[in-house]
């Protein structure tokens, strides 16, 4: 966090609310860091965060967050809140026939009667100064949020954040909105498709963002799949190398990224992509990358939750390509180079998890934490349904 004072300057308070807890945190932490914008932590829990930085901050890069407000102003009671949204006039240049949403964000599990209260204070403001206006319900409830989903959202609304941290009400207008349909039509759109070799795009561009890396490094997969990895890298600015040991994969990313150039007018910055083992990386010289984004392997599509015995001899096979791999992505990263991978979790019939010992496999190598990683791993969310669950590394060679 930078402490020079001019720095700080031209700084405002925002309101985010996040996709993925600690992992959305992290990668907020990182872009900021990398790129050496000052910031300061107001808040940050599982919901929402509020950062103080500079207004020019492009948070429209992130994939971990769904909705960012600029706070306009904030006290520690609803009754003192709502006086000084009157005395500012806050909300006194509405349009006639005004559209709003007031979407609640809490910290705390949030008392149906408390948000009723909040809900009409600020339609109260609203109706005192416009005759006529129309309130967008909002469609998705939890214990800690009221909101609209952000792909409901308009722009013709006026789209308030109100947000509670256990001391204080946060009053913001919404700025930005990253829509998660803007990653699945590219996901949906792109030529080569398998949903059961790769994750989504918002996920990818999240680990795209947590190697903190400069414009112009070099990004390796050397389990490409259908190419996402370096899909959101190229869009992200950085110079691509794939590999996949599966020819079809190959074929597939490289139409993939060929399609992506096109289709966002983008600067090719392939490298190169071809048909190799990640055990050995033969066509990867040491030294040589960046940043590695990668998962290794996909288990059984599992029908039904997996004894523990079951479940412990699939993930036995695919050991080897584990160890192997770090060996081989090691060789090739550059000193302090960045490696985000991805490892499974098998959920058993008995609600048992069975995972491999990655820390075990990981002081083998060499490699060692990335502490800009909150906690690691970071474990995906899932449904109670789910077979496989995701857990999220972030290393580095020193």
């Amino acid at each position: 966090m930078c402490s020079n004072k001019e720095k700080y300057k031209e700084m405002s308070k925002y309101f985010i609310t996040l996709v993925y807890e600690r992992l959305s945190q992290s990668e907020i932490i990182i872009n900021l860091t990398s790129k050496e914008i000052p910031y300061k932590i107001i808040e940050k829990n599982d919901i929402f965060m509020i950062l103080e930085t500079e207004m020019k901050t492009k948070f429209k890069e992130i994939g971990g967050i769904y909705k960012i407000g600029k706070i306009i102003c904030e006290d520690d009671s609803i009754d003192k809140l709502d006086k000084k949204i009157s005395e500012k006039e806050i909300l006194s240049n509405l349009q006639e026939k005004q559209k709003w949403n007031m979407s609640y964000y809490s910290k705390h599990t949030i008392n149906p009667q408390s948000y009723e209260q909040i809900h009409n204070i600020i339609n109260n403001q609203i109706k005192n100064n416009i005759k006529k206006s129309k309130i967008i319900k909002n469609n998705i409830q939890s214990n800690n949020f009221y909101e609209l989903s952000v792909d409901k959202e308009n722009q013709e609304y006026l789209k308030i954040l109100l947000g509670y941290d256990g001391k204080k009400y946060y009053f913001s207008e919404s700025t930005d909105s990253i829509k998660s349909s803007e990653f699945i039509e590219r996901d949906l759109s792109r030529p080569y498709q398998d949903s059961k070799i790769s994750l989504s795009p918002r996920t990818a561009r999240i680990l795209v963002n947590i190697l903190g890396l400069k414009k112009g490094d070099t990004i390796l997969d050397p389990f490409c799949g259908t190419g996402t990895f370096l899909m959101e890298s190229l869009i992200k600015g950085y110079k691509v190398m794939g590999s996949d040991i599966r020819k079809e994969c190959v074929l597939g990313t490289r139409n993939n990224l060929k399609w992506l150039i096109k289709k966002y007018k983008l600067k090719n910055k392939i490298k190169r992509i071809n048909q190799d083992n990640a055990e050995k990386l033969f066509n990867v010289e040491s030294n040589s990358v960046d940043g590695i984004i990668t998962e290794p392997i996909l288990l059984p599509n599992y029908k039904k939750h997996p004894t523990f015995d079951s479940a412990k001899e699939d993930l036995k096979k695919s050991k080897k390509i584990y160890e192997e791999s770090l060996k081989s992505i090691k060789r090739v990263l550059k000193r302090n180079g960045k490696l985000a991978i991805v490892t499974p979790r098998i959920k058993t019939q008995n609600n048992e998890f069975v995972r491999f010992k990655f820390r075990d496999m990981i002081k083998k190598t060499g490699l060692i934490f990335n502490d800009k990683l909150d906690s690691q791993p970071f474990i995906m969310k899932s449904s109670d349904e789910q077979k496989i669950i995701r857990e999220i590394w972030l290393l580095e060679k020193y």
